[in-house]
């Protein structure tokens, strides 16, 4: 029988009870609307096999191409995200993983393959809870504002790291997706499957907001961004072997710190999903 415990008042929730490679009809809707509730789960001491990590994301919905600038597990929709010698740490910035897709993707489902022996830890910050901290004027004033997210913004650093291979694919994407490498989303979106609101703009992506002359629209994002990293609306994970983590792309943004590096190898492996299989798109 599932168990699950809060982490913080608003995210997350540690899950027990359940092994990740045995799941019935009954137990994948429970962790959908606990998903929704809570934004983040974790589990913990899970032996879960590649099979069973594809077919838990498909639970939720149909998943997304594999991504362009990552390396994939061979012969499943696995994306390797690793950090060695000739990887430094890219994912110190908040970020909704490809909000520069026109349908961003929903949930991603996230598994350790290598630790190091301290540190690499991941945060989450709620955008449910950021949107409703806002100040009412702020919300009547930009309620009908959109923002524009690139991936080139998000990737920007591969040339200053001198992955050449990686800026010629930034490049390829760049040149043949456009429903794929730029996007305008509104500012304050609705999640379709909790009814809630989100702010939905991050560091990584987002360039401006439309529609505002350029101060204004730094200033904005600015206030937004730093809202995010208020540490009231964040949950801290450690990760030990056999941790897999669900989130909710819509709702939450994520920060993975590289504070192990260079004296260390990290590699988590996430599969991806595209849509929400129960709810109307996210819009």
């Amino acid at each position: 029988m599932a168990d699950s415990v809060p982490i913080t008042c608003s995210i997350g929730s540690e899950v027990t009870g359940l092994d990740l490679n045995r799941l019935d009809a009954s137990a994948l809707e429970h962790l959908y609307r606990l998903l929704l509730d809570r934004g983040v789960l974790v589990f913990r001491n899970q032996e879960i096999t590649h099979e069973a990590h594809v077919a838990l994301a498909q639970s939720f919905g149909p998943l997304t191409e594999l991504h362009p600038m990552y390396p994939h597990v061979e012969g499943f929709p696995i994306t390797r995200i690793r950090t060695d010698a000739a990887h430094p740490p890219e994912n110190e910035v908040w970020h909704s993983d490809l909000s520069c897709h026109v349908n961003p993707p929903f949930v991603s489902v996230l598994r350790d393959a290598v630790l190091p022996p301290v540190g690499g830890d991941t945060l989450w910050a709620d955008l449910r809870a950021v949107y409703d901290s806002l100040p009412d004027a702020l919300i009547e004033e930009l309620r009908d504002a959109e923002a524009e997210h690139s991936l080139a913004q998000g990737f920007r650093f591969v040339a200053d790291f001198g992955q050449n291979d990686r800026a010629d694919a930034l490049t390829a994407a760049t040149n043949t997706g456009a429903n794929q490498t730029r996007a305008v989303h509104r500012l304050f979106k609705m999640h379709p499957g909790s009814g809630r609101n989100v702010v939905y703009v991050n560091e990584s992506f987002t360039t401006r907001i439309l529609n505002l002359d350029p101060e204004r629209s730094a200033s904005v994002l600015a206030d937004l961004f730093a809202a995010v990293r208020n540490p009231r609306f964040q949950v801290r994970m450690r990760w030990s072997p056999g941790t897999v983590v669900i989130w909710d792309n819509w709702a939450t943004q994520h920060f993975a710190v590289g504070d192990f590096f260079p004296h260390h190898e990290r590699e988590v492996q996430r599969v991806t999903v595209a849509s929400n299989a129960r709810s109307g798109p996210f819009l």
